[in-house]
């Protein structure tokens, strides 16, 4: 519970498209805490149970409707505690709820169970509900129900994992022979057991699944099929009709472009506000700069929505009027308003960096983002009107170098997306220090430089900031990088392309002295990654971007000391590499220099280890002291 309740205190929201990226305002903070407890009174309620078995029969029918027959066996627990059903009111009904009892070797129907009926009706969500079936103690039980939906393309996934212990879990699909039916599983490694099979029947199609399915902390977010990249085992599934069989893709896009197509159009009001923003500009780079700006600046990033409402935007002229919306609203707005310039512009389903998979399979599960292009030259220039300090031609970075499904007339695009290189998201330090006199402090100045989008937390935290407020922010952060030292006359710009800082800074209780020598810490060099606070980082942490990180720094010491060879540490592995120097360019000065290389925005299971290694090896460098012998 602690958790989640940090998670809002610092002012973080879920948005529509399943992020944590975006500052909250304290009355969305507050309901949305409260929704939390809720969920989690629920979840921790039923945490001592046990399913023995829980069986999932979907079956979909001819008029492209589907429906799930869920039978769910619960071991007895010490306590009574409450199962909870959650459903969106607005696609599915459910029905045919029943609870059963096990007497002797029989289940018996309960005559009057207590179930409870939850609106979670919040300002930002709509439509979910919640039924509550209260357990007894010490009881063996059984509950069947029914779930109905109408709308075929909400089948899009099933979950290999459970924040209940679930014994077995069996999931049946069962489909016409008029539609197909397209699966890709991910992280199934990490399964104990799973089963998969298909048979053909006379009128239809079966496939079977049964699993152990993975044990999961509870995670409120689940609830609303907010699946973080957790490395969670899970299926990701689209039912097409046979006429497109082999051409997922195709239906994906035609069903999602027949959706928006009735949500496009712009009045009056709206075209006159674009043509008087864009009047007198001939260039089309400028005029996508001037409306994107336009729409990121005035324009509210409002609500988590679930059913279709979570996909299907908004129409263009309701988000124009009320200044609101989410990714898919804003994207579909903003593609309007470059269109309307004769700008050729599409909107994108899209996977961001903490989602439970990639955008690279035609399932609702697979995106959980909307993002605009506007094509300049013939180039596609992906534009996310949901992330406030990104410009025009550089990577998005919630989506950078990841697939993302273009819904265009033509029938669809799989597109990747760019990223900066290593070398295009450089972090340049440069640092001048001198050993007081006294010897006992190291004092002097730094500059740095953060290119490409290395800097862009930087630029989130220091957004809306006044001056003062930036100059905390930041000497925070260069304590963290520099271990703790004072920080003095501290200057941040946020500049055209790169992120600059300049200040001096005064170092203590890193020089010790003895009759013949003086050793040097060096744990004050800046440390190797500045947007985690950890000495190993974990799987799943997100960098932010790839990036390369120089040193080059000279101390000036009080004392003469005996010259000596370059000292050298080499770390290379995989695509991860740092190359350090200690020499002495002249009598009384230590240069140091480092290179730092991590070609991936995010740590995987791929280059765990790699970078783990690097930075351990770094931690080792900076802890030996430099031992100067002294020159007499």
């Amino acid at each position: 519970m602690v958790v989640y309740l940090l998670l809002l205190r610092n002012h973080y929201r879920i948005t529509n498209c399943n992020r944590l990226i975006k500052p909250a305002r304290n009355s969305w903070v507050k309901r949305c805490a409260l929704l939390f407890i809720f969920f989690f009174s629920i979840v921790v309620s039923a945490q001592s149970v046990t399913v023995e078995r829980k069986i999932e029969h979907i079956i979909v029918k001819k008029d492209a409707s589907f429906v799930k027959h869920i039978q769910i066996i619960l071991k007895p627990s010490d306590e009574a505690f409450r199962y909870p059903i959650f459903y969106d009111s607005e696609l599915e009904e459910v029905s045919n709820l029943t609870v059963y009892s096990k007497k002797g070797k029989r289940f018996k129907r309960a005559e009057k169970p207590v179930i409870f009926t939850n609106d979670l009706d919040l300002d930002y969500i709509a439509s979910k509900k919640v039924k509550s079936i209260v357990i007894p103690a010490n009881t063996y039980s059984k509950i069947s129900y029914t779930v109905g939906c109408k709308e075929l393309m909400y089948f899009a996934s099933l979950p290999f994992f459970s924040s209940n212990t679930i014994d077995t879990l069996v999931y049946q699909v069962t489909t016409p022979k008029t539609f197909h039916f397209v699966h890709d599983t991910i992280a199934t490694n990490s399964l104990k057991y799973i089963a998969i099979d298909s048979v053909s029947l006379v009128e239809s199609n079966k496939t079977n699944i049964k699993l152990v399915p993975k044990k999961i902390e509870p995670d409120p977010l689940a609830l609303f099929g907010i699946y973080k990249n957790k490395g969670y085992p899970l299926m990701r599934t689209i039912v097409v009709p046979a006429s497109y069989k082999g051409n997922e893709k195709g239906y994906m896009n035609d069903w999602y472009l027949q959706k928006i197509k009735t949500k496009r159009g712009l009045n009056s009001d709206a075209i006159n506000k674009i043509n008087g923003l864009t009047e007198g500009v001939d260039d089309d780079h400028r005029i996508v700069e001037i409306l994107y700006n336009y729409v990121k600046n005035n324009f509210k990033y409002v609500a988590i929505e679930v059913g279709m409402g979570a996909f299907i935007p908004t129409h263009s002229n309701e988000v124009f009027k009320t200044k609101e919306g989410d990714c898919k609203d804003l994207s579909n707005f903003l593609s309007e308003a470059l269109t309307h310039k004769g700008i050729d512009s599409d909107i994108a389903l899209a996977a961001t960096y903490d989602h439970i998979s990639e955008c690279n399979f035609p399932s609702l599960s697979a995106a959980n983002h909307v993002v605009c292009l506007a094509y300049l030259n013939g180039v596609p220039i992906v534009l996310d009107p949901t992330d406030p300090i990104h410009t025009v031609r550089t990577p998005v970075q919630s989506i950078q170098d990841r697939s993302i499904l273009i819904v265009n007339d033509q029938g669809g695009k799989w597109h990747k997306t760019r990223s900066f290189t290593s070398e295009q998201n450089l972090i340049d330090y440069e640092m001048k220090l001198a050993v007081h006199s006294t010897g006992t402090s190291i004092d002097g100045s730094f500059n740095t430089i953060y290119n490409g989008i290395s800097g862009n937390f930087i630029k989130r935290a220091l957004r809306h900031k006044t001056p003062r407020q930036a100059t905390a922010i930041g000497k925070n952060h260069f304590k963290s990088v520099f271990n703790n030292p004072t920080i003095l006359d501290l200057h941040v710009l946020d500049e055209p392309g790169a992120v600059t800082a300049t200040g001096t800074l005064s170092i203590s209780g890193k020089i010790f002295n003895d009759r013949d020598s003086q050793m040097v810490f060096l744990d004050f060099l800046p440390k190797l990654v500045e947007t985690v606070d950890r000495d190993q980082l974990l799987e799943g942490t997100h960098l932010g971007s790839n990036f390369s990180k120089k040193l080059n720094l000279q101390i000036e010491m009080n004392k003469p000391f005996k010259g000596y060879e370059e000292v050298k540490y080499e770390f290379v592995k995989d695509d991860v590499s740092l190359h350090l120097s200690i020499t002495n360019p002249a009598e009384k000065v230590v240069a140091i220099s480092y290179e730092f290389i991590c070609n991936s925005h995010a740590i995987e299971k791929i280059n765990h280890e790699a970078v783990n290694d690097v930075l351990k090896s770094f931690k080792k460098v900076v802890n030996d002291p430099l031992i100067l012998q002294q020159n007499n």
